[in-house]
């Protein structure tokens, strides 16, 4: 494919933004999709032109107004070819729709104390799994139902539903239990998800833990309109 229908794809995706000059603006500023001219790369210019899509989309939807002032800041592109790069990357549409939320939320004022506090959040989210956000909005679920009675201490209130979590995890999302305690060990990297001390049984196994604060500082700021993508 020559350059010229290169540009010329980003061309058409750009009119479908002409109400919003800043989208439009940042949508040229997307590196070239390659020069080879060959099937393969039309097909991949197709998936990335399709993510875009999905991306500017949800990224034109926000609360606050993309202006051009804005978008020629160093701190706010930095922030969106990362975020960018990220969503290219991204098969799952509902996740890039969550790339394009956390981008939005840096417009909140007070939302990240810096740009390094971003690229901290933005890291957490890329580096989980469709599945694994999958696993913690169904951990919130039994954590929301069963509350914390006086006196129990947060292990035992796992226990009251961790059999019934985990045969779901099995049942909907294929994770047996032989795998949890793996799959466990990996969100308590991402900072999600803690294992509790005594979690682990005596062979081993389980990892019964909770969520954390930067899961639900996470969930906040990939909401918008009072709905979570991480409950859909």
């Amino acid at each position: 494919m020559s350059q010229d229908k290169k540009l010329s794809q980003i061309g058409k995706l750009a009119e479908q933004y002409t109400s919003k000059p800043a989208l439009r603006s940042l949508l040229q500023l997307i590196p070239g999709w390659g020069s080879a001219d060959v099937l393969l790369q039309h097909r991949a210019d197709e998936i990335h032109a399709d993510r875009l899509r999905t991306f500017f989309d949800v990224l034109g939807e926000g609360k606050h107004e993309l202006t051009e002032e804005l978008i020629q800041s160093e701190d706010f592109l930095h922030c969106f070819f990362m975020t960018t790069r990220a969503a290219l990357n991204t098969r799952q549409r509902e996740k890039i729709k969550m790339f394009a939320k956390l981008l939005n939320s840096s417009l909140v004022p007070g939302s990240f104390s810096s740009t390094d506090e971003y690229e901290e959040y933005l890291g957490i989210l890329n580096d989980l799994s469709y599945r694994e956000l999958i696993i913690l909005s169904m951990l919130e679920s039994y954590e929301s139902r069963f509350v914390k009675s006086a006196g129990q201490n947060e292990l035992q209130r796992a226990y009251m539903f961790w059999e019934l979590f985990t045969d779901e995890l099995e049942k909907n999302i294929g994770i047996h239990k032989d795998e949890l305690i793996g799959a466990l060990t990996r969100l308590a990297r991402t900072g999600c998800y803690e294992i509790l001390i005594g979690g682990y049984t005596d062979t081993g196994g389980e990892g019964v833990g909770k969520l954390t604060h930067t899961y639900f500082r996470l969930k906040k700021l990939i909401e918008t309109k009072g709905s979570s993508e991480l409950n859909q």
